[in-house]
């Protein structure tokens, strides 16, 4: 679309880049937390648009055993990253 402009173009790269950073901080600190929160948001954000990207594109309405499973495996991940800090 000409002249359509993207969220991307919008708000720039720079939100991309700050959370590239902070995760490899996270990394180098040995902070496994902070992945837990990531995981806490993409599972939120899979429930809200009923999709969810691991490998795939998986939709809840084509394959809803799998897109649970993959959702909640996210929220488990994230409760024993958060239980071991």
């Amino acid at each position: 679309m000409r002249g359509a402009t993207t969220t991307v173009e919008r708000t720039g790269t720079w939100p991309t880049i700050i959370g590239l950073g902070v995760l490899w901080a996270a990394v180098l600190a040995n902070q496994v937390w902070i992945f837990a929160l990531l995981f806490i948001g993409w599972a939120l954000l899979d429930i809200t648009t009923g999709e969810s990207h691991f490998i795939r594109r998986i939709n809840r309405g084509d394959h809803p055993t799998l897109f649970w499973a993959i959702t909640i495996s996210w929220i488990l991940m994230s409760v024993l990253w958060i239980a071991e800090a």
